[in-house]
């Protein structure tokens, strides 16, 4: 067994990202290198502790049962570093800095893109916005962002959360669609889903309580917009979407779909440092009217 100063802090990040990634690969994109350098690490870590940390499989590192015993004590030590870098960073006298929002792929390419980075660049020049898209959660308590929008409440750690606003939808479809489709009961309709695996979404659960099958699945709400443009069916999406693209209407004879609400998370130990209070202030200004 090593002695503990043989043991770094990057050796524990390592460690981690491997078993919450489940991966090589997405672990070394989560720490921000390239793959073979977490491979040498690991091995290096594995020479120093005289022992396997992982299983290569076709599937992808298996961890050991001394890498689950490892998981534990390695979560806690990551938890004090983050602990320590939020108070390290509580000094910043200016706003300037790098700031991770974490977002869904739609509401990044809709609104934040278009409506609100724009006004963090005018705001804030010597900020640099990292925006991180897709439908998996971020884990903020283990740092993989700063900020998160999404739409579920909770999350692990000490957390703020705000709810920001709460967004109406309609089942919408493009024009020539709705028309063929007027007065057809909700169980007839051509409908066009997302499934992400490992989600489960309001959207989905109201579809499938309304008795409709589906005619598409996709599984990013991105691929579901452009299939309703395209007329190959009809789906639940925000009502604001029909300020955008014109081609489309909602189906207002159906009842109105489940509204989805919008949650602002970050940690409670960095929420005043000046760089993330400028971004989370200018956020809940700028995505509040989605819910008017």
């Amino acid at each position: 067994m090593p002695h503990e100063e043989a043991l770094r802090w990057d050796d524990v990040r390592v460690l981690l990202a491997i078993l919450k990634t489940g991966s090589f690969t997405l672990a070394a994109r989560a720490l921000g290198t390239d793959q073979s350098t977490v491979s040498r690490r690991v091995a290096a870590l594995e020479a120093r502790l005289g022992a396997v940390l992982f299983e290569r499989t076709a599937r992808g590192p298996r961890p050991t049962e001394l890498a689950e015993r490892l998981r534990e004590a390695a979560e806690r030590v990551g938890d004090e570093m983050h602990r320590f870098a939020d108070a390290a960073a509580g000094h910043e006298p200016s706003v300037r800095g790098r700031v991770r929002i974490a977002t869904s792929e739609g509401l990044a390419i809709h609104v934040l893109v278009p409506r609100v980075l724009p006004v963090i660049a005018r705001a804030h020049p010597e900020l640099v916005i990292e925006l991180s898209t897709g439908e998996r959660a971020v884990d903020l308590s283990a740092r993989e962002a700063d900020i998160a929008l999404r739409f579920f409440r909770g999350g692990r750690g000490d957390l703020v959360i705000v709810k920001v606003a709460t967004i109406p939808t309609a089942i919408l479809a493009r024009r020539r669609v709705a028309r063929r489709v007027r007065g057809a009961p909700a169980a007839a309709l051509p409908w066009i889903v997302v499934d992400v695996p490992g989600l489960e979404t309001r959207e989905a659960a109201w579809v499938q309580k309304l008795g409709g099958a589906a005619r598409l699945v996709c599984t990013s709400y991105e691929v579901q917009l452009a299939a309703i443009r395209a007329g190959l069916g009809v789906g639940v999406v925000p009502r604001a979407v029909l300020d955008t693209h014109r081609e489309l209407v909602a189906l207002d004879d159906h009842p109105p779909g489940p509204a989805l609400e919008l949650f602002l998370v970050t940690r409670r130990a960095i929420r005043k440092q000046p760089r993330i209070e400028a971004v989370v202030d200018i956020l809940l200004a700028q995505l509040k009217p989605l819910g008017a």
